[in-house]
């Protein structure tokens, strides 16, 4: 057998080292969680899809269900709280019946609080009542002499905030006092002539009910007089 030169075998034993070396580094491809300068694209009907730790879907943008026709995907934005509830969507639950895309943000219980009009644009949720122009004379407001308690305005409501903010305007004679019902029942302070009435309370109903307003006066004295006008019933952030 030839003798081969030690110098001859460390350099085999060096060439193959760096052909093992080469291997590896190819084999390994580097975390790609940085963009400097660029951009990500997703297309072909993808979308980019991100989970909790408990492996829940947390956000997708991009494709979501449900498509719009057989070869026609729907895209859009779909985020939930960490607890699965949705939070926040832009997309459409019936394609075929809706076809435009609502933004639409949900509170915790599922119920749409924010959204624009998919038909005519503007906005949709939630309703925004406007004040009701009223008699500039207080002589032509509803008035009452009796002292038992009697209702001069009454009206329905669409509950959509936690907390009524209402202002009624009263005139009269001194102990008269004003008051506001929701369904039958006192909500808030007393009022009188002079201040009038206003407060803001919890609204003691659940959201998108009906409700019924009244406003209620009554005098301390028979032969007096008292005079009220709701001035705003507004729904209110707790």
């Amino acid at each position: 057998m030839a003798i081969i030169p030690t110098d001859l075998l460390d350099r085999i034993r060096a060439l193959e080292r760096q052909v093992r070396e080469l291997m590896g580094s190819a084999n390994t491809t580097p975390a790609l969680n940085r963009i400097m300068g660029g951009e990500v694209v997703i297309g072909d009907r993808g979308r980019l899809r991100v989970r909790t730790s408990g492996d829940e879907d947390l956000l997708y943008l991009g494709r979501v269900q449900p498509d719009r026709g057989e070869n026609e995907p729907q895209q859009g934005f779909v985020v939930r709280r960490d607890d699965g509830s949705l939070a926040l969507t832009v997309w459409t639950a019936s394609p075929d019946t809706l076809p435009v895309q609502p933004v639409q943000i949900f509170d915790r219980r599922g119920n749409v609080v924010v959204a624009d009009d998919a038909i005519r644009g503007g906005l949709a949720r939630p309703y925004i009542p406007y004040p009701l122009p009223g008699p500039a004379d207080t002589a032509r407001w509803e008035s009452t002499g009796s002292t038992a308690w009697t209702t001069l305005y009454r009206g329905p409501g669409i509950a959509q905030h936690p907390r009524l903010h209402c202002v009624i305007a009263a005139e009269g004679s001194t102990g008269a006092e004003v008051r506001l019902l929701v369904d039958g029942v006192q909500l808030g302070p007393l009022g009188g002539p002079g201040g009038g009435l206003a407060f803001a309370e919890r609204l003691p109903a659940d959201f998108g009910t009906t409700v019924s307003f009244e406003i209620q006066a009554r005098v301390a004295t028979a032969g007096d007089a008292v005079r009220c006008r709701p001035l705003a019933l507004y729904g209110v952030q707790s």
